[in-house]
Parts: C-alpha cells; structure tokens; sequence
C-alpha cells in the first residue's frame, strides 16, 4: 500500500499526465475542432475531435502552458473519447461542481484521474488553468 500523502498521490498524477499526456496530438480528419487562449497565464488548448452519431469516436489535443492547463487536457481527452456528446456534457459538469467545491474527490468517481486536479481551486487564478480544457470539450460538442 502506497504511503504517501493524498495530496503527493495526486501531484504525482498531475505530473504524470503533464510528461506523459494521453491523445496528444492532431486528429487525422477531424469533424470539430476548438481552440482557447487564457491571455492572463498564457496556457493554450486546441481540441479535434471526431463526433459521429453523438459519440466522440477520437479526440486529441494540443497546446502549451503550465503543468496543470496541459495535465487537465489530458485528463479530460482520456476521459471523454469514447463516450456520448450526452455523457461529455455530464462529465464537465461533474467537473465544475468539483473546481466550485459543490463536489467531493472521493465522491466523483466518475471523473477518473481528473478529480486530482480539486486542489486547485484553492488558487482562483489556477482554477482558470485546470479549467481552459474542459470549456473546450464543451464548445468542441455543441459545434456537431
């Protein structure tokens, strides 16, 4: 059993994500595509995404910025291919509840590796960060 703090469980994670990030990259043909600036950190996210009959059959990202803008991508393409335009609108707002603190780590399983990210909303100026991602998915769905 790992006996590291929660806390250091999840910056582990972070990390991990940030040097090793899942769907990274362009999609080859993509049907939907977004791209969002944060002009006050500079943190960059670009998604493409493949949606056929409501599904998100691939999704990739790119961008630049901090650990916690990138890892977030990462976490939420990991998450979200796969899985239904209906179902991506409900995780991101399961993800919202958590950065507003309506939601509890322990209690959002549904969120997978993405619930690491709650400590940020300790700092309003890195809630935007985990944030930029999510907001993306969102637009990248309703484009369809």
């Amino acid at each position: 059993m790992n006996s590291l703090p929660l806390d250091d469980i999840y910056q582990e994670v972070i990390l991990d994500h940030f040097k090793n990030p899942r769907h990274k990259g362009v999609v080859e043909c993509p049907s939907n595509t977004c791209a969002l600036y944060n002009p006050l950190c500079g943190d960059k996210v670009e998604l493409f995404g493949v949606i056929n009959k409501e599904k998100i059959e691939k999704i990739g990202f790119s961008g630049q910025g901090c650990s916690i803008s990138q890892s977030s991508a990462s976490m939420m393409s990991e998450l979200c291919e796969g899985k239904t335009v209906e179902e991506v609108k409900k995780i991101v707002e399961e993800f919202k509840a958590l950065m507003r603190g309506e939601k509890d780590p322990e209690n959002s399983p549904e969120l997978g590796d993405a619930v690491c990210l709650h400590g940020v909303r300790k700092f309003s100026a890195r809630v935007r960060c985990a944030m930029l991602a999510w907001e993306a998915v969102e637009k990248l769905v309703e484009e369809k």
